[in-house]
């Protein structure tokens, strides 16, 4: 039996649950990793940042994110992706605006939010199902092409 993640779209096998796609993605990217060449170790590190990045902003409901973490999120990833900041300028960025009395998650009441999109391009399942062969490219694929999607359609308004 198969069905789809409702947030995603991504295929689901015996009823199963998209955070299992995640978590199966993540053991092929330990894989990965563990056979990178110790001066391959940030291509690991980049692609490990795409494969979450991806997953959150694919399933804004049941991260729980506010829209504002949402949003920074996607510009973080974006400009990530065009060269504007490396990984090292992003840890101090994203940890001063996860600091004090910032909040990252949504607590009850809050709005839940949902971007326009009616079918992603690319998943987690997509991920998953190419195996550890070109895992770090295909995390960078699925990033972009949410990036895309989400440039095409209106962003998530600050509620």
């Amino acid at each position: 039996m198969s069905s789809t993640c409702s947030e995603c779209g991504a295929r689901l096998v015996n009823g199963g649950a998209c955070r299992e796609q995640f978590d199966a993605m993540l053991l092929l990217e330990y894989e990965v990793v563990a056979d990178l060449a110790a001066t391959e170790r940030a291509r690991g590190e980049v692609a490990h940042f795409y494969a979450v990045s991806a997953y959150i902003l694919q399933h804004p409901e049941g991260m729980k994110y506010t829209v504002t973490a949402l949003n920074g999120l996607r510009h973080t990833v974006a400009d990530h992706l065009a060269g504007r900041v490396t990984l090292a300028e992003l840890r101090p960025r994203v940890r001063r605006a996860a600091d004090g009395p910032a909040r990252i998650t949504r607590r009850p009441g809050d709005a839940v939010p949902r971007w326009p999109v009616t079918a992603w391009p690319m998943t987690v399942a997509d991920v998953v199902e190419g195996g550890t062969p070109g895992y770090c490219d295909r995390v960078a694929a699925w990033a972009e092409s949410i990036i895309r999607t989400l440039d095409a359609v209106d962003a998530l308004g600050e509620r």
